[in-house]
C-alpha cells in the first residue's frame, strides 16, 4: 500500500493515530464509548478542533487511511468569510458533554463544533 502524503504514523494499538507533517493536525481512529451508535470513531483534529469525524462498525483502517489520502493538509477555516485566521476557543461543558468552539479574527464569526464528545477524563 502506498504511503499517505503528509501524514506520519504515530501509534497503532489500541488507537490508530497519525500526525500531519505540514499543519500538525492529528488524525485518530479510536474505540468509541458504549453509548455511541458505532463502535469505532475516526476524527481529524486541527488545533484540538474537530474538522472531520465518522463512525465505523469495525476498526476499518483501510477506509480511514483513504480519508487521510483525500485530505493531505486539513485546515481550519471560517465558513462565513473563508478566512484561515481562526482561533480555537476553550471548551464549553454542559453536564456530561463537552463541545469545542472557534472564533474568526476577520469577521468575528463564532461557531461550536458539530461533534459533541462525552465527558473528557
Amino acid at each position: 500500500m502506498p504511503r499517505i502524503t503528509n501524514w506520519r504514523h504515530e501509534s497503532r494499538s489500541p488507537t490508530l493515530a497519525y500526525r500531519n507533517t505540514e499543519t500538525d493536525a492529528r488524525a485518530i481512529l479510536h474505540r468509541a464509548p458504549d453509548s455511541y451508535r458505532y463502535k469505532w470513531r475516526g476524527a481529524i483534529l486541527v488545533d484540538g478542533y474537530p474538522v472531520w469525524s465518522r463512525g465505523y462498525e469495525t476498526k476499518d483502517a483501510k477506509a480511514f487511511r483513504n480519508v487521510l489520502r483525500d485530505q493531505p493538509t486539513p485546515e481550519l477555516s471560517c465558513p462565513e468569510c473563508l478566512n484561515g485566521d481562526v482561533v480555537v476557543g476553550g471548551k464549553s461543558a454542559d453536564g456530561a458533554t463537552v463541545q469545542r468552539w472557534f472564533e474568526c479574527r476577520n469577521c468575528g464569526h463564532e461557531a461550536p463544533s458539530r461533534i459533541v464528545y462525552g465527558a473528557e477524563r
